[in-house]
């Protein structure tokens, strides 16, 4: 049943300009739930800003470039609803839109914008580029004990119930192990009572999900087994799970005959089954098919276990996709209407809709990259960031996560909303980033980038504060180093015109430390390297000059370029010989 937002409500109150804005209303595609993210469409006043912002991220930072941009779009009337919303999450914390409430605030002037509710706390690693979390930390942020056993349990039950408990069956999403979860409450308890449980001679991740599933089907006989684990001489010798552990017993003392976790997590459903239904057997084995094809095994079901509750998951039929496509191209037609639906984007799904991307940016491969990573570690979250399309079905934003989502090979989950005016496309990513800018004083020396990125390398190797991972110097900083070590920016001339041996950063910064360590003998270094002549057969830097072209060619990192050129630096430093050079010339 769709469900149609209120058109256009207006978030705060006060006396601001209030310009022409044309309104509309979201209708969103999705069955209703507590859990179910919302959208809708606010006029948004710099008192409402104000609000919202005393809701932000400790953490959260402005962007002056950006919310200027933004201020004087909204001043002169040019804004645009274009689909980015403003991001609450179910704890009602902001989690994206700083840039935007602040230049509302600033241009004094209300705006158009698609307001997304009851979103995950957890998703900020798909909206910025923070530090790479597991669900596990997630979990741990959350309060939650237990959390990476919990994760285990998890993922375990979840490939349990998708038939895909051999290997290389991936990691569920976060989006999915998060819904899981919370359709079981159960299960952090069966994860508290299985770390408490005495029959720890069975592995945490065996014991755990298998504890869960026998809760759920037969409880007494589930105590049963896991008490002749643990106390088999309180019990026959036949009892399956006095059978379980003289396997355990004989297997685990030698590496080649230890059982891995899925073939025992197989075996140990055998006897599980056996110890409900009192058929006991000498021996309880299972063939891995991955091992073995010829003799391998299904992986065995648990009798009675119904599986985990997973709202949402029922695979989507094509006559249900087929009524969704009909609501969604009816809506479409209708004057201020935004149909949204939060849909499974699939890899064939993500190539059909790039083909509508007619004229979109240039795609960013180091971004495409980083998206397909997390989506394969099952990193991904929805984080109620549409993908866009206009009135016209033209791909309006989303590239980047449509070709990640085929360089993965796997799905995710991401509203998508349609029906947008086609200038909303001039509206995004106003303050996309750009390298470290030098200013002004120096317009005067070419190879700005260059010189920008030298310095960079300086900071990282020299500068950078100690325990700080993954991060880059502001420009302010860049132009502070460049001030300071003005012999640097002279040296982008050699990193220039040698840049046939690599980048010609990595070139500058290098000669820049090689001088700096000893004028002399670095000036006699630097003069060979770049001529290449007068050295006799073999020299060391005759065969720098070879490994640093071949590295050129494989697009080795900047890091082992570097790397590289200061090792033979401290080689030639250490035995110079130079009396053989001499003789050489």
């Amino acid at each position: 049943m769709a469900r149609a937002k209120a058109t256009a409500r207006q978030t705060g109150t006060g006396a601001a300009r209030q310009p022409a804005l044309q309104g509309g209303r979201i209708v969103q595609i999705q069955g209703g739930g507590a859990d179910v993210p919302s959208f809708s469409i606010e006029l948004v006043t710099p008192q409402g800003a104000t609000e919202l912002l005393s809701r932000k991220r400790p953490t959260a930072s402005e962007n002056p470039a950006a919310i200027a941009a933004y201020a004087e779009s909204m001043r002169e009337g040019r804004w645009i609803l274009n689909g980015m919303p403003i991001i609450l999450s179910r704890a009602g914390v902001l989690l994206d839109g700083v840039q935007r409430l602040r230049a509302c605030i600033k241009a004094d002037t209300p705006f158009l914008t698609v307001l997304a509710q009851n979103i995950p706390d957890d998703v900020l690693h798909t909206i910025d580029q923070q530090r790479r979390r597991s669900f596990a930390g997630v979990l741990e942020t959350r309060g939650i004990p237990h959390a990476h056993a919990l994760q285990s349990a998890l993922v375990k039950l979840i490939r349990y119930d998708d038939g895909k408990m051999l290997r290389g069956a991936g990691t569920a999403s976060w989006s999915r192990m998060d819904r899981v979860l919370r359709a079981n409450p159960d299960l952090e308890a069966a994860v508290k009572l299985s770390l408490e449980h005495e029959a720890t001679v069975l592995s945490e991740a065996v014991r755990t999900p298998l504890l869960f599933m026998g809760q759920r089907t037969a409880p007494e006989a589930t105590r049963r087994f896991l008490d002749a684990i643990a106390n088999p001489e309180n019990y026959s010798p036949m009892e399956p799970g006095a059978r379980v552990r003289d396997l355990i017993d004989i297997t685990r003392g030698d590496p080649t005959t230890r059982l891995k976790p899925v073939t025992l997590f197989a075996v140990c459903i055998k006897a599980l089954n056996a110890t409900i239904s009192g058929q006991h057997q000498r021996s309880y084995t299972w063939i891995d098919p991955t091992a073995n094809p010829t003799k391998g095994e299904d992986f065995p079901a648990l009798d009675g276990y119904a599986g985990l509750n997973d709202p949402g998951h029922a695979d989507e039929t094509e006559e249900t996709a087929g009524k969704l496509r009909e609501a969604v191209k009816k809506l479409s037609t209708e004057e201020g209407v935004f149909p949204l639906a939060v849909e499974t984007i699939t890899p064939q799904m993500a190539e059909e809709y790039l083909t509508h991307n007619t004229r979109n940016r240039k795609i960013i491969a180091a971004h495409v990259d980083a998206i397909a990573r997390d989506i394969r570690a099952g990193n991904w979250m929805m984080n109620a960031q549409p993908i866009c399309f206009a009135r016209d079905g033209r791909l309006l934003n989303g590239q980047h996560r449509l070709s990640a989502v085929i360089q993965a090979g796997e799905s995710i989950e991401v509203p998508v909303m349609r029906g947008l005016p086609e200038e909303a496309y001039a509206t995004y990513d106003i303050h996309a980033k750009r390298g470290p800018q030098l200013g002004a004083a120096f317009d005067s020396f070419g190879d700005k980038p260059l010189v920008a990125a030298a310095a960079v390398l300086l900071w990282k190797h020299e500068l950078k504060p100690s325990g700080v991972r993954n991060a880059k110097p502001t420009p302010a900083e860049v132009m502070k180093i460049v001030e300071q070590h003005p012999r640097l920016l002279e040296m982008r001339t050699f990193g220039r015109k040698m840049i046939e041996f690599g980048r010609g950063s990595v070139l500058a910064y290098a000669a820049y430390c090689i001088e700096r360590d000893d004028p002399e003998l670095g000036r006699i270094f630097l003069e060979r390297f770049e001529t290449g002549a007068d050295l006799p057969r073999g020299h060391l830097i005759l065969e720098l000059r070879k490994r640093m072209q071949i590295m050129r060619r494989e697009r080795t990192g900047q890091e082992e370029q570097l790397k590289e050129l200061l090792a033979a630096w401290a080689r030639f430093k250490e035995n110079p010989d130079l009396e053989r050079l001499q003789r050489a010339s």
